[in-house]
């Protein structure tokens, strides 16, 4: 499993720790009372209205009374919710009792844990497993997850000061499986010389607009915006991840190489229904600033579609022969040729 779901179950933990404990009661009135406050957030909150609307009928007709536990009602509601929208990521979770007795230890603080949430992104390295120069001066930044940008923007920074000399960069994200979406601005923002509007962050509840623009200033050195950014992609790649391939592509500043990510666009977030039950909902969308449109359910699709595990060679074999044509010293020349043929290009 990727390292950002086990992140993002020691944050739901985290969440779900601070629901006070309660005996479980299963009556007809409380599994009503379930279903309003659950169609009240959907009507509220959902990314997508229309599904909100068709999801009310069904849960309020739906009849409870052979389902024998709060775990199975969880499930229950949660089939339902999938067979209407057709949505994973919207489910009704269930989290049991803590354990009792004067051996328990006690559940750890939500401070507690988010310390340790920090400390495991540290010794992550805040998601950026590789920095590499690439023979023929190609740089090569592998990160397979997004932290914030408060927590990752210094080794974000070193990284890219790195590979500031590099004459083409590949950013590969086929093990990317997302993040939080402020990390996209902040790489974004080294591929770009001039303030440049992104994406654009909308949250149903209030119906608010957040743009996301690139930042003037960045961490360490700018790659600038006349060198090519590739950036490579798998059936793997997700969210946060999708969102920078989703936003580089569309303003024409990276080519993307590899497979269709898995087409995640609506950022979830997770709200307590009673002691041991919590909505996890998405409530919103990164969308293209012009188009309005986003990738929700049919990913980022490639410019240079090819097997992921082909993605990385294609992409050295793209650059090394657009170089090829551009320098003029014969030594070089004689290099990317070499180059090429060790990668199998026929050069």
């Amino acid at each position: 499993m990727e390292r950002i779901v086990h992140r993002h179950v020691i944050l739901l933990s985290a969440l779900l720790s601070i629901f006070p404990a309660r005996a479980e009661t299963g009556p007809a009135g409380e599994r009503a009372a379930i279903i309003q406050r659950i169609v009240k957030e959907l009507n509220t909150s959902y990314i997508d209205a229309e599904k909100a609307r068709k999801l009310e009928p069904v849960l309020r007709r739906a009849d409870f009374s052979k389902v024998d536990s709060e775990e199975a009602f969880a499930k229950s509601v949660t089939a339902m919710m999938l067979d209407v929208t057709k949505d994973p990521h919207l489910r009704l979770m269930y989290r049991a009792s803590a354990p009792e007795g004067a051996n328990a230890s006690p559940a750890p603080t939500l401070a507690q844990q988010q310390a340790r949430m920090r400390e495991e992104l540290r010794e992550e390295n805040y998601g950026i497993e590789r920095v590499e120069r690439l023979p023929g001066n190609i740089g090569y930044l592998k990160t397979n997850f997004f932290a914030s940008a408060a927590e990752s923007g210094p080794a974000i920074g070193a990284a890219m000061t790195l590979l500031a000399n590099t004459d083409a960069l590949i950013i590969d994200l086929r093990e990317n499986g997302g993040g939080t979406t402020d990390a996209v601005p902040l790489l974004a923002s080294y591929f770009f010389d001039k303030r440049t509007h992104i994406a654009d962050l909308y949250t149903r509840e209030g119906n608010v607009t957040e743009q996301q623009w690139t930042s003037p200033a960045v961490p360490g050195s700018r790659f600038g915006a006349d060198n090519e950014v590739y950036i490579l992609t798998s059936k793997k790649t997700f969210s946060a991840a999708e969102g920078l391939a989703f936003a580089l592509k569309g303003l024409k500043r990276a080519v993307i190489v590899g497979e269709t990510t898995r087409g995640g666009a609506h950022p979830s977030l997770i709200k307590p229904i009673n002691a041991r039950l919590a909505l996890m909902m998405p409530n919103s969308t990164a969308r293209d600033p012009v188009t309005l449109k986003d990738w929700e359910g049919v990913g980022v699709a490639p410019d240079v579609a090819v097997p992921a595990a082909e993605a990385l060679t294609r992409a050295q074999i793209l650059i090394l022969e657009k170089l090829r044509a551009r320098k003029q010293d014969p030594e070089v020349q004689d290099d990317i040729r070499k180059r090429l043929k060790e990668l199998g290009s026929g050069a």
